[in-house]
């Protein structure tokens, strides 16, 4: 059996943009945070493992940003503005015995939050979109739950629900497929989507289901990927993706991110993180600045 406690805080910003010939692409943040965890772990004469953590945390962030192009072999486009203060209790269980993995987590929250935008992505990283509108004061609880086996064929399931209530409105919804991280090993496909709908009473739900499909991938390759890339993502950049560079994301900038950035994002700044920094004991500068 073993035991840890664990504590700490971090807070920072950053912001620039990164621009190529073929995107536009921006961003600026802001956040905070401080938490306690304490953790357990328990082994059986057969291998199986247990483990247990509680949780505390207390965070506020700000972001905006915002993305236009062709890069990677991705086509996408994205213009979000994101402010929060939140604070979470929550209490986790995981097993693993041999092959998988199963774990839940009931948590518990109060947040003051706000989302806007929209973001798609359509090319070798998969296809996905997500937007939509919400904000408002809530507290709630919920509970997450994934399943991983990594057997034969591999594959892992998630879902997180929870239900709030406070003066909120709004929805966001979004959804797609992801296939991150592949190499001549291992080709995982991540299929999801989730809903956030608010109207005193709160709704948020969504999970996912991820399956490496490495064995049929290479059968498939020549007579499926490279025709889409040639026929349909390369003619799309001519003539979807520069247009909306001039039309779309340059007014986003000026007329979106910027004040995002001046009056959500330099506020936190200014008065969350530098104070919790000067108070943040877990910070080795800060103990070199008081001596």
């Amino acid at each position: 059996m073993a035991t840890e406690m664990k504590a700490g805080a971090d807070a920072g910003a950053s912001g620039g943009t990164d621009n190529t010939d073929t995107s536009l692409n921006g961003e600026y943040r802001a956040g905070a945070g401080i938490y306690v965890n304490a953790q357990g772990e328990w082994t059986d004469p057969n291998g199986n493992v247990l483990r247990g953590e509680a949780l505390m945390k207390a965070e506020a962030n700000a972001s905006a940003k915002y993305g236009v192009g062709y890069r990677n072999d991705n086509l996408y486009v994205q213009a979000v503005a994101e402010a929060k203060m939140r604070c979470e209790a929550a209490i986790k269980a995981e097993y693993e015995s041999g092959h998988y993995t199963a774990g839940t987590e009931l948590y518990a929250y109060a947040e003051v939050y706000a989302w806007a935008g929209g973001e798609a992505n359509a090319g070798k990283d998969g296809c996905w979109f997500e937007g939509g509108a919400i904000a408002g004061a809530k507290a709630g609880a919920g509970n997450r739950t994934y399943y991983t086996n990594d057997a034969l064929i591999p594959f892992a399931v998630t879902n997180d629900t929870s239900v709030s209530v406070g003066a909120q409105v709004g929805a966001k919804i979004g959804g797609g497929y992801q296939v991150p991280d592949w190499n001549k090993d291992s080709k995982p496909i991540t299929i999801g989507g989730d809903v956030n709908i608010a109207l005193i009473a709160g709704l948020k739900t969504g999970g996912t289901v991820t399956v490496d499909v490495d064995p049929v991938y290479d059968a498939t390759n020549d007579y499926v990927v490279k025709p889409i890339q040639d026929n349909v993502v390369k003619p799309i950049q001519e003539n979807v993706v520069k247009p909306i560079q001039e039309n779309v994301v340059k007014p986003i900038q000026n007329n979106v991110v910027q004040p995002v950035k001046e009056t959500v994002v330099k506020p936190i700044q200014d008065n969350v993180i530098k104070p919790i920094q000067n108070l943040n004991p877990w910070d080795n500068n800060n103990k070199k600045r008081k001596k």
